[in-house]
């Protein structure tokens, strides 16, 4: 896992996805046992940065976060999914799982035109 004070964008994988989080947060407590696991399962497509926004404001305020956690998917550096929740494992491996085949319609249902929970501002 990169921590957003190395040049996450240097990589060669097509996505990355960032985890903007605050020390304070439980939600962002939460969500990181699945982030982990997610890694471990998906590590050879995707880069994951944990990203505190406390430390990086610059890199949040460039997203658009607005509340923690935030998760961000990049394929080469073109958002493709922005969103302030808590993913279950399930629906985060769903997600990684469609944007690894492709499938761009699937992800817009799971998470782009749902409605944003915001848990804590930073």
């Amino acid at each position: 896992m990169l921590s957003a004070e190395k040049n996450i964008f240097n990589s060669t994988k097509e996505f990355k996805i960032l985890n903007f989080y605050s020390d304070w947060c439980p939600p962002c407590h939460a969500f990181m046992p699945n982030f982990i696991e997610a890694e471990k399962t998906y590590w050879k497509y995707f880069d994951f940065v944990i990203v505190n926004v406390w430390k990086n404001m610059q890199l949040a305020q460039k997203y658009w976060v607005r509340g923690t956690p935030t998760v961000i998917i990049l394929k080469k550096d073109e958002i493709l999914f922005n969103k302030s929740w808590v993913p279950s494992w399930v629906e985060l491996k769903t997600i990684m799982t469609e944007l690894i085949w492709n499938n761009i319609e699937t992800i817009e249902k799971i998470g782009i035109k749902k409605k944003k929970r915001f848990f804590g501002l930073f």
